[in-house]
């Protein structure tokens, strides 16, 4: 897991705009074998308005396009074709995808998913129809003044070999949707100039250790602390870095230079 969120950090633009965000969705899907990868923040905050900016374009290398929308902001790679007919058709309004991350704070595999009415089924067959892997996996991110962002991995396979995937990198796939996330938020100077909180060394060692793959049980083993001391450093090194959940936390300590992986 190191070898690869090292691999992706590389790639992740020092500062710049959403179309360098390209870079990070081609390494993303080189990495894990995916075929598309999609970002959709449909609120970044209720105080934070995008129409005098609207508009949208290509990302870089040949990573799809990203597009503004009133307070909505999307970097994808799905075929034209079928986010043309996901809006003539006004598909938001049945797509189980939106409805079930849109209900949850953990990740949803489109197995779970309830596909039980006529729509629903013709609405998937359509989308494969026109590019879409019939496997997925979204993770919900939500933050203070109605934040609410959703990115998801999809990829054309069995059944057999996604849940492979999905038990070998789910863990991979949290640090890369909080990290995204935090560089859009920094793009889009969400938070303006960012805090300069001070992080002790058993913060950074434990924030470390989770974004190397460790369990909190081996963490707590390795350091000789119990579970519960542990806790209060994770939570500790989340209020410093006003960060939503331990994934972002150790999105924003890596970005920020306070541990490397």
């Amino acid at each position: 897991m190191a070898d690869r969120i090292e691999r992706l950090l590389a790639t992740f633009p020092a500062a710049g705009s959403i179309e360098n965000l390209g870079d990070v969705i081609d390494a993303i899907r080189d990495i894990y074998d995916l075929d598309h990868v999609i970002y959709y923040a449909i609120s970044l905050g209720q105080s934070h308005m995008l129409a005098s900016r609207s508009g949208g374009g290509m990302l870089s290398r040949e990573s799809g396009f990203w597009q503004r929308e009133a307070g909505s902001l999307a970097a994808l790679t799905y075929p034209g074709e079928w986010v043309t007919r996901y809006r003539e058709a006004d598909y938001g309004r049945i797509d189980p995808v939106h409805e079930s991350a849109n209900r949850s704070f953990m990740p949803v595999d489109w197995h779970q998913i309830a596909w039980d009415t006529p729509k629903k089924r013709a609405f998937l067959r359509e989308a494969v129809e026109c590019g879409i892997g019939n496997q997925g996996y979204t993770i919900p991110i939500r933050g203070p003044d109605g934040q609410f962002a959703a990115f998801t991995l999809n990829k054309s396979c069995t059944d057999d070999e996604w849940q492979r995937l999905i038990t070998e990198s789910a863990r991979d796939f949290m640090l890369i949707a909080n990290f995204f996330h935090q560089k859009v938020l920094e793009i889009e100077k969400i938070f303006g100039s960012p805090p300069a909180p001070t992080l002790s060394n058993r913060e950074r060692d434990v924030l470390r250790m989770i974004a190397q793959g460790k369990s909190r049980g081996q963490v707590a083993d390795s350091l000789k602390i119990s579970e519960n001391t542990l806790r209060v450093y994770l939570d500790s090194a989340r209020h410093k870095l006003a960060a939503l959940n331990i994934p972002h936390a150790v999105a924003i300590a890596s970005t920020r230079g306070f541990i490397n992986i």
